[in-house]
């Protein structure tokens, strides 16, 4: 559980509790801000209703109310522990545990998904256009693992020369200014209805495709860009963080936020594989400027040579990888729905009240 306010731009983080994972491979290392939960009762069942009670507001709440502090705003374990639970759990309260505990298996079983999808992509980029695997397997007279002929006519068997050093034939250098554009489709808040989709850089995770967390506009005091579904977001500060992903959702985002469209359609997938790319965030990182808060800028994006393959190709990857995004979307929206299920449930716990 966390004892202080020290998170990126989470106002709710101290008293933030998570559960460390049955699976969790080895023992942790926590800081002095976390605060580690000793059970004084066997009884799993209380165990687990208890865990949800201090994922509630109330509990939040509780914890911010003996928070002291200025820079750092922190809270004491004994402090904590006043939080008032019941003894013994009324019919009401197990049934809504194990819905709860239900939600979270639930919840977990999508984000492996999402994890496994995140991957093929991936994994399916860095064959075709990293490691040239199909151009290699030809070149040996073989056919491209696990590749039909009628997809592996589509690469060539050979190499040429070019700045980049050794790559497929045919194929062309460019740089990411010749597949998208950015889009600078500026809205005043006054112009937004408070239910729009607002995307902020706390919203979007880390080294993950899958956004998933997103709000209303409500408070909203400066521009934004517009984006629609399916365009790439980057996040430009701190470029490092690895925050990128294609928006789920038409709606605004922080200018903090780079919002990219493919120049042809077919090209979404290819363009979202490489910007969400270890090698390319890397690169894009090492070119930002400023020392405290780095960012990166459009003009950047236009120094990052790589390999560009006939359409065709592309379109063959389009094909394959278009129905896994698709997927991830749905996986999106189900997970919310079920977030949404669980927030719903949690100011119920402690009165027990279905």
């Amino acid at each position: 559980m966390a004892l202080t306010n020290m998170a990126e731009l989470n106002s709710k983080f101290l008293g933030s509790t998570a559960r460390v994972p049955a699976n969790f491979p080895s023992i942790g290392i926590a800081t002095h801000h976390v605060w580690k939960v000793l059970w004084k009762t066997e009884d799993n069942t209380m165990r687990d209703f208890l865990y949800w009670l201090m994922r509630s507001d109330s509990f939040l709440t509780h914890c911010s109310y003996f928070g002291v502090g200025t820079t750092v705003y922190a809270t004491h374990g004994k402090d904590v522990e006043r939080f008032e639970v019941p003894k013994e759990l009324s019919f009401n309260q197990i049934t809504m545990t194990r819905i709860l505990n239900l939600v979270s298996e639930m919840e977990g079983y999508l984000q492996s998904s999402l994890d496994l999808l995140e991957c093929k992509i991936q994994t399916l980029f860095h064959s075709w256009f990293i490691d040239f695997n199909p151009v290699k397997a030809k070149a040996e007279g073989k056919l491209p693992y696990r590749m039909d002929e009628e997809t592996a006519a589509l690469f060539p068997d050979s190499f040429e020369d070019s700045v980049l050093g050794p790559i497929p034939a045919g194929w062309s250098v460019v740089t990411i200014h010749d597949l998208a554009s950015q889009r600078r489709d500026i809205v005043n808040p006054d112009e937004l209805t408070t239910d729009v989709p607002y995307i902020g850089l706390e919203h979007m995770p880390r080294h993950s495709i899958a956004l998933s967390e997103w709000e209303g506009c409500e408070g909203l005091q400066s521009n934004k860009f517009r984006f629609n579904t399916g365009d790439v977001l980057f996040g430009r500060l701190r470029p490092y963080f690895h925050k990128v992903g294609p928006a789920p959702v038409d709606g605004v985002c922080s200018t903090e936020i780079l919002v990219l469209e493919p120049i042809l359609d077919v090209d979404r997938e290819f363009l979202l594989s490489i910007v969400s790319g270890e090698h390319f965030v890397n690169y894009v990182s090492g070119v930002s400027e400023g020392v405290g808060l780095p960012r990166t800028k459009w003009s950047h994006f236009n120094l990052y040579k790589l390999a560009l393959p006939p359409v065709e190709i592309r379109e063959k990857f389009s094909e394959l990888m278009g129905p896994l995004l698709n997927i991830i979307h749905e996986s999106i929206h189900q997970s919310r729905t079920l977030t949404e299920s669980r927030d719903a449930l949690l100011p119920r716990l402690m009165s027990g009240e279905l």
